[in-house]
């Protein structure tokens, strides 16, 4: 309806009347000033929303972590040791019920190497390490500086 109204416009009126007559139309089609108070509250929305989806990502998380933690304790499957070849291949020692296996790993392909006897396997003594709190490991690192 506007076009049309446009189009007889435009046959009977000049051009200074056509800018008159576009102009207004234009101002009308102006948006909404918003107050401070309107966009402060839309902001704080989306920052809450914000701690939402990370809380939730961050229990989701745990969640999953500790369902699959809780399947590799039941597991047979045991990775012993790992030796990196090159970016993409390396060997694994891997524990499979009672028996040991090297497998050779690359990006396309995994390759049944050898088993191994426990007697031919050495295992790596770990130690456990003194748990300590930042600032003590801070400390420790100023007094190596100075």
């Amino acid at each position: 309806m506007l076009i049309k109204k446009m189009v007889v416009v435009l046959q009977s009126t000049s051009d200074e009347e056509i800018i008159n007559m576009i102009n207004n139309t234009t101002s009308k089609a102006m948006p909404e000033k918003h107050s401070t108070l309107d966009n402060f509250l839309q902001l704080l929305g989306l920052c809450l929303l914000l701690v939402i989806i990370l809380l939730a990502a961050y229990f989701t998380s745990r969640l999953v972590g500790k369902y699959k933690l809780g399947q590799l304790k039941n597991s047979n499957f045991e990775i012993i040791e790992v030796y990196r070849i090159s970016t993409n291949k390396m060997l694994q020692l891997v524990k499979i019920g009672s028996k040991y296996v090297v497998l050779g790993i690359s990006k396309d392909q995994i390759t049944y190497i050898t088993e191994l006897e426990e007697d031919d396997v050495l295992f790596q003594e770990i130690r456990e390490i003194d748990k300590q709190s930042f600032s003590q490991i801070l400390q420790k690192f100023k007094g190596n500086k100075e």
